[in-house]
């Protein structure tokens, strides 16, 4: 593998002037702008297993957008994306956040309509839509009508001509994020054993896609056979210290592994690949919010100059 992030700044979709204010005033106004700008992302993402006719394939990763609106039907967001000329798009997890009542999850339907419209679009459930069951599988119902795909512990073949790559989709039992008691301690672990009870036996042979929403079992994810993965969940870690570190998780722990960016992991097979989205809603601090392009190359663009 060979991984080329670079970041393209996109404008501030609200923010505020902190000329001639106090330094708390400006500091607080900044920290507010930081909240409400979009950024996006760019990946290269080299692996020889990708077949040549998916050189230059574009996936377009959103995720927790929570209670985010993005304007009349996401539109601001949908405009945004456009411009990417994707692929497909696949959303990891948390469209709506569990408080939300079932008037304003079913206004996300027509900009997922839209999105689908775009190219192609992938969902899998977070732990927001695993704690409301109920009002996720109505929101499946509705998503499902609108010709947008659902994978809950299933794959897809993308095709391109006769070649492929497989696209996993997983779903976490709520246990796997909180326990019995809505508390973070003794959760149930993710495996390789669970992994392949609930995905089965990813092929060797093929170039593997998974969508898993929490990134916290990487090396599970990338020894069970994912090639690339792609998480969200973080948020960035909520509140990004300087270097790019990342504070919280979801789970309350402090200074998780797994915030935002590109992360490797080695297996006895070889190299594995992880993406995480700093995520599209939810409180933040110096942590814009984040549209990433991840596009699949079977050799670097850069090898001719090495």
């Amino acid at each position: 593998y060979i991984l080329i992030p670079v970041a393209f700044p996109g404008d501030a979709l609200s923010g505020m002037s902190t000329a001639a204010v106090p330094i708390a005033g400006a500091l607080g106004a900044y920290l507010i702008k930081r909240k409400n700008e979009l950024r996006f992302y760019h990946y290269e993402i080299v692996n020889s297993k990708i077949p040549e006719a998916f050189e230059g394939f574009r996936i377009l990763h959103l995720s927790d957008l929570h209670s985010k609106s993005y304007g009349n039907d996401g539109e601001y967001l949908v405009e945004a994306c456009e411009e990417f000329n994707p692929d497909i798009i696949v959303f990891t997890g948390d469209l709506f956040s569990r408080s939300e009542n079932i008037f304003t999850i079913k206004r996300k339907v027509p900009m997922m309509k839209k999105l689908n419209q775009l190219a192609p679009l992938y969902y899998v459930w977070g732990n927001h839509e695993a704690d409301v069951p109920d009002k996720a599988r109505l929101m499946n119902s509705r998503l499902s009508e609108e010709g947008i795909t659902i994978l809950r512990n299933e794959k897809v073949r993308i095709y391109s001509g006769e070649s492929f790559i497989e696209l996993y989709g997983l779903e976490l039992d709520e246990s796997c994020y909180k326990n019995a008691e809505g508390g973070y301690k003794d959760l149930t672990p993710v495996t390789q054993d669970m992994l392949r009870e609930l995905l089965g036996e990813p092929d060797p042979a093929n170039f593997n896609v998974l969508l898993a929403h929490t990134p916290m079992p990487f090396a599970e994810y990338a020894n069970w056979g994912a090639d690339f993965t792609m998480s969200g969940h973080c948020h960035g870690g909520m509140i990004r210290l300087p270097g790019g570190i990342g504070l919280l998780s979801p789970e309350r722990k402090f200074f998780p592994k797994y915030t935002k960016g590109l992360y490797l992991c080695e297996t006895d097979s070889g190299k594995s690949v992880m993406e995480v989205s700093a995520g599209l809603g939810k409180l933040r601090i110096n942590n814009p919010e984040m549209v990433s392009m991840c596009i699949l190359r079977r050799h670097s663009s850069n090898d001719s100059k090495q």
